[in-house]
């Protein structure tokens, strides 16, 4: 009987665990959106959804990184892509393991900063 009650907590564990978006990246609460991030090297892509992971324009909103690999802190600042389907930002980073992004994003005019923290590549890429 423990042993199928250590089994269910460990899933559980698991479905809370990081998601992967549509994108590729990783997904997470920011506000009442949901934000997926995808790194590569020197790139951060943002995508943003709604509560129920419809997507949204991200021509309105505004948003800034503070990025931590190789042992630096670095903050860029996204702009909309011209197809206003995500926001990217440039920078010098690598994209591995270690890479740590906390996102700041104002969603449209008006309404208040929201974060989130990404870990956005896995350790087994």
């Amino acid at each position: 009987m423990t042993t199928v009650f250590l089994l269910g907590l460990s899933s559980v564990a698991l479905a809370h665990g990081p998601l992967r978006g549509p994108n590729g990246g990783q997904m997470q609460d920011i506000g009442s959106y949901h934000g997926e991030l995808l790194a590569q090297e020197g790139r951060l892509t943002f995508f943003l959804f709604d509560a129920n992971d419809r997507p949204l324009s991200a021509s309105g909103a505004t948003a800034t990184a503070i990025v931590l690999a190789g042992g630096r802190q670095q903050t860029v600042t996204f702009a909309p892509r011209p197809d206003g389907a995500a926001l990217v930002a440039s920078g010098d980073f690598r994209a591995d393991p270690s890479l740590r992004v906390v996102v700041q994003l104002v969603p449209a005019a008006g309404q208040p900063r929201v974060q989130a923290r990404y870990t956005p590549i896995e350790a087994s890429r």
